[in-house]
């Protein structure tokens, strides 16, 4: 009886970009060997108006055994910051436009957005979960945390609908 994590042969630890000849270089751990390697993956066929989410799915299945624990938004996010060094901008205005578009505003009206966007906003949603996670192991893990919070008085906000209404029974 296998595992899924028994067939992983290699941990990502660290993905970059390469602007000249345009590249993803991967720093990762064979798990054989205990040993860490730098893997180069061209990044073929880009422009500047190139479909990055469609060149990140076709790069990750390219390199699947390394890639495999990287998700796919970042690989993306990685992609956006080649394609805007390709259309002229700094490193510093790469990354701002980049982290503009791969960010997720409170404000923002989620229900507004077609499909897409909408499953991309949730990728996000999930990989900054995954990064905010205190799971057990942790240096700063703790288990069953209990806040108690101060109500004073006017700090509530007291909704219509939380009000009993008694000319409305069931």
């Amino acid at each position: 009886m296998s595992t899924e994590n028994e067939s992983v042969k290699y941990i990502a630890k660290r993905l970059g970009v390469r602007f000249k000849s345009p590249a993803l270089i991967l720093v990762y751990e064979d798990l054989i060997t205990k040993k860490l390697h730098m893997r180069t993956m061209p990044v073929r066929g880009m422009f500047k108006n190139s479909s990055a989410s469609r060149l990140a799915a076709d790069i990750k299945d390219r390199h699947k055994d390394f890639l495999e624990s990287v998700p796919v938004v970042r690989i993306e996010k990685l992609l956006r910051i080649i394609q805007e060094n390709m259309k002229g901008n700094s490193l510093d205005v790469s990354l701002n436009v980049v982290e503009t578009e791969f960010s997720v505003d409170p404000e923002e009206d989620l229900n507004k957005l077609d499909d897409v966007a909408l499953k991309r906003k949730k990728e996000i949603m999930d990989q900054t979960f995954e990064r905010n996670r205190k799971k057990p192991g942790d240096s700063d893990y703790q288990y069953d945390i209990q806040i108690e919070f101060d109500e004073e008085p006017g700090t509530v906000e007291i909704s219509e609908w939380d009000l009993e209404d008694d000319d409305n029974e069931f």
